[in-house]
């Protein structure tokens, strides 16, 4: 054997048997050789013990270099010869813990205790091995420790075979552990199993998944049985279920022939308050060979049988737990069978009770609708509220309808309002109308009367192009100031039933009616209004008769009393030759039957405006607008005007005195900001209520709102005729018109900071048209 010398650093040739191997120190020669000869025998004795010893004696100095061996120890350690580890530290020999516990147990003899420990370190020749260490001191003769021992015993069979019983103990408990944790799983399973089935019967009453339930417990809990579910219909026993282990072939043979209700294992189960365990030869026969043993739960209804659930293992015999398994299984499926039998009871109840309830919410809304139709029909709303109102009666009555409302104009029906849920190719061919001689919109506005159309297939829908629509009916409304038309129809291509003809022929009378009244209320309300300007002008008539009255005796008799006196004193200045004086009251006289012929003048023209008929259409205020300024400016030709004109509407009235009245206006603005650099005029419309608002702003003097009231009076003024022309007709004559029109006049003058004249139009129910271009309107004044 070839071992490596650490101290030549060469390969030397091992044996432990030879010679050269045990030359070493005595190990006895390290004790105290002062002993008496007699002892020496001992010693040697001694010697030859600690050799034969296959332990590993070492004696150590205090700084643990090794001192001496015993020929076992260099066996044990692989040694060929002590000189190669003569004097080494002990301690290198170890590594790791190993060392540590060295340098602890060597300094633990030093202190003169005795150290042991258990650790491992590899031989002189590198082989690893274990070893049971004690280290003890050695003292002299005085006590004291001169050297330290270190025996050290191979333990590394020992532990070899501790590791292999570890191992064996651990594979040991793995097995255990695996087998316990399969244990556990399979009952975890099982209980999963039990409580998703309970889940299952206690939350269901479908029979397909009761059965399929049953039948995935068992093979979960069971594993390798087999089960299926029968339904008894006479005498025959069909398979509504398999479990998925159940054999293709037995499954077709049972769904071919079934199982007889009595056959003698059905019979036991039938006359068993449980499962029956049929443990016989039938159970190879009716399973065709795939089972040994087979177990079947009856079940009755009313006291008849009505199910069956059958159990098969392959297994020799049922186990006690199996059967208990089987049994309780088989009892919760009952219950839950029993329950879904009452459940369909009681949703075969609800199912009448639900159609009945239905029905009569359906009487109940129809009965709302009428309710809230009448009402909205009383209350005097106008035609397309009526048409809506209908629209509810009509869709809360009728299940997937649309309705569609038309007015006749010239040679077409327009349609006025339709459901919400109308398809948008639909509302844009409605909104296009429909030829008037449509057959049966022709027909039902012909004859007055309804007209149904059953399972029409195409075309003359609530739109000729509404081809979805099969069932229509048209319903004739002659009520109001124009021949309407409500069209109902459904998508679905069948009959009207006699409830849905009268409830639309009920809804349709109903709306004639409704729209009569609306049209007699309406015409009441034209009379009213009518009757309110008549009285306002009544009104303005008498306050102008008063007026005129007045001017006759103050008004008018003023320049007349001016043309007598001054006629008078023009004479007597002829008579005395004083011509001068002559051409001066001639001068007076001229002007005053100026002003009378202006006061004449304006007083025709307010007679002929409050006579003149109203000629009423839709005007552009714009172009009116345009045409007085034009006017205005004729007038003051040179004048400096900075003008500010808002975005004007179309408006309700007649054009000549709309015009007028806006002149009257303008003139009005631009003449008391006569003393102003630059007239600034402002003319805008506001949308107050049902009405416009006219209204025109200018920066002259202004005037005391104490005075307003007298503003719009004939002939009055709130400034002398030297500062402001004027007759005090214009802004009377344009009350006059805006009273014709139904209309209010106004005037503010905030901080007497220039004045705000205007006046409001009402607005009238229809919306306007298209006011195309045309000649320009003349004012009233140049008509007359």
């Amino acid at each position: 054997m070839v071992r490596f010398d650490p101290v030549s650093s060469k390969e030397i040739s091992y044996d432990p048997h030879s010679t050269a191997a045990r030359r070493r120190p005595p190990l006895l020669a390290m004790t105290d050789s002062s002993a008496p000869d007699s002892h020496l025998p001992d010693l040697h004795q001694l010697q030859a013990i600690v050799d034969a010893s296959s332990d590993c004696v070492k004696v150590l100095d205090l700084d643990a270099r090794l001192l001496s061996m015993n020929a076992g120890g260099l066996v044990a350690m692989e040694i060929e010869h002590f000189g190669s580890c003569h004097l080494l530290l002990w301690p290198e020999f170890w590594t790791g813990d190993g060392r540590l516990q060295v340098e602890a147990g060597l300094q633990a003899a030093r202190e003169g205790r005795t150290f042991t420990f258990e650790g491992q370190a590899n031989t002189f020749a590198g082989t690893p091995r274990w070893w049971d260490v004690r280290i003890s001191p050695l003292r002299d003769r005085a006590g004291e420790i001169t050297n330290l021992l270190a025996v050290s015993r191979d333990i590394t069979a020992r532990k070899r075979a501790e590791q292999e019983m570890q191992a064996q103990r651990e594979q040991v408990q793995a097995y255990r552990v695996a087998a316990l944790e399969r244990q556990v799983s399979s009952q975890e399973q099982a209980l999963e199993a039990f409580v998703q089935f309970t889940t299952t019967v206690a939350s269901n009453t479908d029979l397909q998944v009761l059965a399929a339930a049953a039948a995935d417990t068992f093979r979960r809990v069971l594993h390798d049985v087999s089960s299926g579910f029968y339904l008894i219909q006479g005498e025959t026993a069909f398979p509504l279920a398999f479990s998925g282990n159940t054999p293709p072939e037995l499954q077709a043979a049972r769904r071919a022939t079934g199982l007889s209700v009595h056959a003698p294992m059905v019979v036991k189960a039938l006359q068993s308050p449980g499962a029956a365990f049929i443990e016989q030869e039938d159970a190879p026969e009716q399973t065709h060979g795939h089972a040994c043993r087979l177990a079947i739960t009856a079940y009755r209804r009313q006291g008849q049988p009505y199910a069956l659930v059958t159990t098969a293992t392959t297994r020799p015999a049922w186990t006690t737990q199996e059967k208990a398994i089987i049994d309780s299984v088989g009892r919760a499926l009952g219950l839950a069978l029993d329950r879904a039998h009452q459940v369909e009871i009681l949703n075969a109840q609800n199912r009448i009770l639900q159609q009945q309830t239905q029905a009569l919410e359906t009487e109940r809304a129809s009965l709302d609708a009428f309710v809230n139709f009448t009402q909205a029909a009383g209350a005097g709303v106008n035609a397309l509220e009526l048409a809506r109102q209908a629209e509810r009666v009509l869709r809360a009555a009728l299940d997937r309808i649309v309705v569609v409302t038309y007015v006749q104009e010239g040679e077409f029906w327009k349609a006025v309002r339709w459901s919400d849920d109308l398809p948008q190719e639909v509302r844009a061919a409605v909104r296009q109308g429909v030829p008037v001689g449509a057959p049966n919109f022709a027909a039902a506005a012909r004859s007055g009367q309804s007209v149904f159309v059953d399972g029409q297939p195409a075309g003359n829908g609530p739109t000729s192009s509404a081809a979805e629509y099969g069932t229509i009916a048209f319903v004739p409304l002659q009520g109001g100031e124009v021949p309407w038309l409500l069209t109902v129809g459904m998508s679905s291509a069948r009959a009207w039933t006699p409830r849905e003809r009268s409830i639309i022929q009920a809804v349709g009378s109903a709306l004639t009616l409704a729209l009569k009244r609306t049209e007699q209320a309406r015409q009441l309300l034209l009379q009213r209004d009518a009757l309110s300007v008549r009285s306002q002008e009544l009104q303005a008539s008498n306050a102008e008769l008063e007026a005129l009255t007045f001017s006759a005796s103050h008004d008018l008799r003023t320049p007349v009393r001016h043309v007598r006196s001054f006629t008078d004193l023009a004479q007597i200045a002829l008579h005395r030759g004083e011509y001068a004086q002559v051409e001066q009251r001639l001068e007076i006289v001229r002007h005053a039957t100026t002003r009378l012929e202006a006061l004449i003048d304006g007083m025709l023209t307010l007679s002929r405006t409050g006579r003149q008929e109203l000629q009423l259409q839709w005007i552009a205020l714009d172009r009116i607008v345009a045409q007085a300024r034009q006017d205005v400016e004729q007038e003051y030709p040179g004048r400096p005007v900075l003008w500010e004109v808002g975005e004007l509407p179309q408006v309700h009235g007649d054009p000549r005195l709309i015009r007028q009245a806006i002149t009257n206006l303008l003139n009005n603005a631009l003449k008391f900001s006569a003393k102003e650099q630059r007239a600034e005029v402002k003319v805008w419309v506001e949308e107050v209520g049902g009405a416009w608002r006219i209204s025109v702003q200018d920066n002259g003097v202004g005037f005391d709102p104490r005075f307003q009231q007298k503003l719009f009076g004939l002939f009055q003024r709130l400034h002398h005729e030297r500062d402001f022309q004027g007759t005090g007709v214009g802004l009377a004559t344009t009350r006059r018109i805006v009273l014709k029109h139904g209309g209010q006049v106004f005037a503010q003058s905030p901080d007497l900071k220039g004045a705000r004249f205007g006046f409001t139009l009402p607005k009238p129910a229809q919306e306007p048209h298209e006011v195309k271009e045309g000649p320009e309107v003349a004012p009233v004044a140049d008509s007359l």
